[in-house]
């Protein structure tokens, strides 16, 4: 799986940065005046389509070859860099008239103007009323200023084998059920001989940087929050957060989830019955083949004591404000945002992002086609529903200094390395430093 954040451009403010950038000539290397004949919009992007890197090269070359008017250049980036190279090109004002950002846009280009809103590409209110409400993520000041591609939405996966193996006919739909299944799973199995963890909490293994949406989901069922409804202070060292990382603890205190097992990978295998990360986490687990086949499923995460939400990911395409073919842009953007290929996007199970009353019938056709065609879609769909744009519009705020917080503060209060409470209050510290700089 993509690592689903960056890391700040060292020794640069980046929203001061951004702003000479905003009053750069060109933002586009190679970019043309769209007087001078056929637009040229410069594109940059990871390989979002999870499982299949060309696919995005692909998807160009189909809309070049649908235009006359509008060219797009593709510079293909790496997950592990990516949003570094494209930060820093635009700290230079030589950035891409488009690129590819997290749902949620990250505050310093948003505060800095240096993207552009969809309205100024050719989006109309209509247009943008088409996305499912929680399309609010890609929102500032009252503006739009990210097409969603996709939504994803932390969910639970489960071996289906491993859970009838053991006696249970439906995964666990509460906090304390997810508990003794796990528990019964984990003691039954070493008892027999071969022990299964019942449950692995995705980032206490081989994947630290998700622990974010782990933490983050856990969080909002113990209903707590990031921040304060003004932005301004941490909030995580409540009773919220220590009834959430209590109850994380308690799996690795009780020894029913082993630190260090990788959850994706022992799932795989068989050695882990349940996990919880984002539903387009599927490509990976079908790329175990005959291991996995026919012997999982997708449920909504077990409800907290307060709600069943969960921690909101995906991708949007945004364009900088400097870019001389705005109008190209918004060609684009429209295209490959657009239902048609959001549809698309379902092979991966990333979630259609618009409202199915308000799309084209055969797009309506297509969807319900895959919906139908895979049960799993309903778990997803019910998870989908649970959740708001909140926690990803407080996640915005102070998202650097959190998340590197939070991977190595969570991890350590999770497996006992660190008081619960004082695990809590050194995230709150950091990210209320980052807080109080914006």
């Amino acid at each position: 799986m993509a690592p689903l954040r960056r890391r700040l451009v060292a020794a640069v403010s980046l929203a001061s940065a951004l702003a000479l950038a905003a009053s750069a000539c060109s933002s586009a290397a190679g970019g043309s005046s769209e007087s001078a004949g056929p637009t040229t919009v410069t594109f940059w992007s990871m390989p979002y389509w999870i499982g299949q890197d060309t696919k995005v090269k692909a998807l160009v070359e189909e809309f070049n070859a649908s235009q006359d008017k509008v060219k797009v250049e593709l510079t293909l980036l790496e997950w592990k860099d990516g949003r570094d190279k494209i930060k820093q090109a635009i700290a230079a004002g030589k950035g891409p008239d488009v690129w590819l950002m997290n749902n949620g846009l990250e505050l310093d280009y948003l505060k800095s103007g240096a993207l552009a809103p969809l309205d100024k590409l050719g989006y109309t209110a209509a247009d943008t009323g088409t996305f499912l409400p929680l399309a609010k993520v890609d929102e500032y000041d009252g503006k739009m200023y990210g097409a969603p591609l996709y939504f994803d939405v932390d969910v639970m996966l489960y071996r289906t084998d491993i859970l009838q193996q053991y006696g249970f006919t439906a995964p666990p739909r509460t906090w304390e059920e997810l508990k003794t299944t796990a528990a019964a799973i984990t003691t039954k199995s070493a008892e027999a001989g071969k022990k299964v963890s019942g449950w692995q909490f995705k980032g206490m293994d081989d994947h630290l940087n998700a622990i974010n949406s782990t933490w983050e989901s856990f969080l909002c069922q113990a209903g707590g929050s990031l921040t304060s409804p003004d932005f301004k202070t941490s909030t995580q060292n409540t009773e919220a957060g220590r009834t959430a990382m209590d109850y994380m603890k308690s799996f690795y205190t009780e020894k029913i989830s082993p630190t260090g097992t990788s959850a994706l990978n022992g799932f795989i295998s068989g050695d882990v019955a349940m996990f919880p990360f984002f539903q387009s986490v599927v490509a990976n687990v079908q790329a175990g083949g005959e291991k996995v086949a026919g012997k999982w499923a997708i449920a909504p995460m077990p409800a907290g004591p307060k709600s069943g939400c969960s921690m909101v990911g995906g991708h949007s395409l945004v364009a900088g404000s400097a870019s001389k073919n705005l109008a190209g842009a918004g060609v684009f953007m429209r295209w490959l945002a657009s239902p048609e290929r959001s549809a698309q996007y379902m092979d991966f199970r990333a979630i259609f992002p618009y409202d199915l009353d308000k799309v084209a019938p055969a797009v309506k056709a297509t969807v319900e086609g895959k919906v139908k065609a895979d049960p799993n879609w309903d778990a997803i769909f019910e998870q989908l529903g649970r959740n708001t744009p909140d926690l990803l519009l407080q996640d915005r705020h102070a998202f650097q200094a959190r998340w590197d917080a939070q991977k190595a503060n969570i991890v350590a209060g999770v497996n006992g390395q660190a008081p619960v409470d004082k695990a809590l209050k050194t995230i709150d510290e950091a990210v209320g430093q980052a807080l109080g700089k914006e």
